[in-house]
């Protein structure tokens, strides 16, 4: 009778059994190939169900090893995915990050990119806005969340974040890594409310031009002593945010969520620091002070501007700032 060879490449066959910790190290340094891709893949599923708890210091192997056959396979969105969730285990470790960073590498044409961030309610105010900028001969792109139905315009963009308010912080940091996986690493982002009306055109160039170069945070200033820690009462879909009041504390000045601007090295490291952390998420209802507080971690200072006349720009209705 023909015996079955055990396959090298498949962890479980080899003998003796392997404890815990040789299993992880053994899957880690197994170079994938298309001959032994399924077994890795089954590998993983195997360690999961064998224990029930895994430490974050070896679940993200699990992670790598599915994202390194997912490469192997073509499959960059999974792959991509893969990493951002290794990363977020094990988020003190640069050669994940510069992994990460080499998978999405991509360098555009693109110097800057507003980004208006909208939703399907307000549809017909974020296209008003992209024609400004379009006439204006300044890329951009509207951005919705993925739970109502898609912007009507070949320059909107549906990402992974609820299409409400409260859904806001995660729809802009979506955005931004959107821009950085697909556009490119060498992008500027100003980030826009689709309740603003672009004035002056050729300030907004001119001043865009400048932020590219200086490659900075820049915005109109707001602190802790003006913030309505109430502002999103009466505004979230989840009905008990409604009633619960704003609990983070203030460490620093931050720019106001109306416009602002990310340099390609500061929307890097707002990504990258949001991928690593995204506890930073929970109790976060301001998109503008979440990006401020990601910012702060990094060291990144805010270049501080008058107004959002400084960026060509006149706000319509009004914020939350304002008295």
């Amino acid at each position: 009778m023909i015996r079955p060879v055990p396959d090298p490449h498949i962890l479980s066959q080899r003998l003796p059994i392997m404890d815990f910790n040789q299993r992880i190290s053994e899957l880690l340094n197994i170079r994938p190939t298309v001959l032994n891709a399924d077994g890795i893949l089954r590998e993983c599923v195997r360690i999961e169900q064998d224990n029930p708890y895994i430490p974050s210091g070896f679940l993200w192997v699990l992670e790598y090893k599915r994202g390194q056959v997912s490469k192997l396979r073509g499959d960059k969105p999974g792959a991509v995915a893969h990493a951002r969730r290794a990363v977020a285990l094990n988020p003190y470790n640069e050669d994940l990050i510069r992994e990460y960073r080499d998978l999405v590498a991509n360098a555009s044409t693109i110097k800057n990119l507003a980004l208006i961030i909208s939703c399907k309610k307000y549809e017909q105010k974020a296209l008003s806005l992209q024609r400004q900028y379009e006439e204006a001969g300044i890329e951009s792109l509207i951005i919705s969340g993925h739970d109502t139905e898609a912007i009507n315009h070949p320059r909107a963009v549906q990402v992974a974040a609820p299409d409400n308010y409260e859904g806001l912080p995660r729809k802009t940091v979506a955005a931004c890594t959107w821009v950085y996986e697909n556009v490119g690493r060498n992008v500027g982002i100003l980030k826009v409310d689709d309740d603003q009306t672009l004035f002056d055109p050729v300030r907004a160039r001119q001043l865009l031009d400048q932020l590219h170069t200086l490659n900075v945070y820049a915005g109109v200033p707001v602190s802790g002593t003006t913030h309505d820690r109430n502002w999103h009462w009466n505004k979230c879909q989840d009905k008990a945010l409604n009633t619960i009041s704003y609990g983070k504390p203030f460490w620093r000045h931050w720019a106001m969520g109306g416009a602002y601007y990310l340099g390609p090295g500061p929307l890097e490291k707002l990504v990258m620091t949001m991928m690593r952390f995204p506890g930073l998420f929970d109790g976060e209802y301001y998109e503008d002070k979440l990006v401020g507080d990601a910012l702060m971690v990094e060291q990144v200072p805010l270049k501080e501007l008058a107004g959002y006349e400084d960026f060509g720009l006149s706000l319509t209705a009004q914020h939350r700032f304002n008295s």
